[in-house]
């Protein structure tokens, strides 16, 4: 029997790597979510009261559980503050390590990463492979990395994989992102022409599924490489305009798209598209869900209708 520890599980990312995880595991496995508030669904699983800033909390609910899996998904992204974002990327992930290898037992682990890490890449240089040199230029990105960095340094008894996410879309996707909050502004009650507030809409990056993304943290912890960075992304790169063209048809509503300065952040990358050749060839993932698929839950979620969850592992 085995049991798998998720954190992060209150967020978009955890949230679908716990109903992923509850759909595939084998009989008798058990998982284990950890994290100040219990999840509105724990899907069968079992919820531990635990704090990534408490150290002393952290290692003895570390120990009851005594994972032998662990998908760590817990952090802040923007527009949380940049000393937020450190303690909880950075020193979160450096004591949740350290919680887990004070047990003294081999364990899985598996990172989410992201592709802030990267920072602009020159085009001769895409795809991105998970060698390209980090230059990030976000404090966001620079926690992330120095996460990484962390997890990958550490000795003793974990396996430990960073799974280097890239720019993620789907159902339930949070306003704090670009297409999410496209979609909650053609969601809203307000008469049309919807005014959409956009900054650049020419970026291109490389979306990727927070389904298939959350299956490939799973692969990883199972299958992956300890000690290797692995790219979780698409393969492909779309701009921003064509996401916001195909939501807005979706929506079958009149838009006006407004310029909002604000959205445009210093040192934005133009194009983010990575090779995912690593991951395919060595723990068997690659994407299930197309982009077209993916704005089309993300509406229906905004929508308040209900999506698919695809059953393909």
């Amino acid at each position: 029997m085995a049991t798998w520890l998720i954190t992060g599980a209150n967020g978009w990312l955890g949230g679908c790597v716990l109903d992923a995880l509850g759909r595939s595991i084998g009989d008798g496995d058990r998982i284990v979510v950890l994290g100040r508030n219990r999840p509105r669904a724990l899907s069968g699983a079992l919820f531990v009261s635990a704090d990534l800033l408490d150290a002393d909390g952290l290692g003895r609910a570390v120990r009851d559980v005594s994972p032998d899996y662990v998908v760590h998904a817990a952090g802040k992204t923007p527009p949380t503050p940049d000393d937020a974002m450190y303690e909880a990327n950075f020193w979160g992930t450096d004591r949740l390590l350290s919680a887990l290898r004070s047990t003294g037992k081999p364990a899985r682990v598996v990172v989410a990463g992201s592709a802030a890490e990267v920072g602009p890449v020159a085009a001769a240089d895409l795809p991105i492979s998970e060698d390209q040199r980090c230059r990030p230029t976000t404090a966001y990105g620079r926690s992330k990395m120095m996460a990484t960095a962390s997890a990958l340094a550490g000795r003793g008894p974990l396996e430990v994989t960073v799974g280097r996410v890239f720019n993620l879309i789907g159902p339930g996707m949070p306003d704090s992102l670009a297409f999410g909050r496209f979609a909650a502004q053609l969601a809203s009650p307000s008469a049309d022409p919807v005014p959409i507030l956009a900054g650049r809409l020419d970026a291109r990056r490389d979306f990727v599924d927070v389904r298939d993304a959350a299956r490939a943290l799973i692969a990883l912890a199972e299958r992956g490489t300890a000690g290797r960075v692995y790219n979780v992304a698409s393969g492909e790169s779309r701009t921003i305009r064509e996401g916001l063209d195909r939501l807005i048809a979706l929506s079958g509503r009149a838009a006006r798209v407004v310029a909002d300065p604000g959205a445009i952040r210093p040192g934005e990358v133009d194009d983010s598209r990575a090779s995912v050749a690593r991951i395919a060839a060595e723990a068997g993932w690659r994407p299930t869900i197309g982009f077209d698929q993916s704005l089309r839950d993300l509406w229906g979620s905004a929508a308040g209708g209900r999506f698919p969850l695809p059953l393909t592992a």
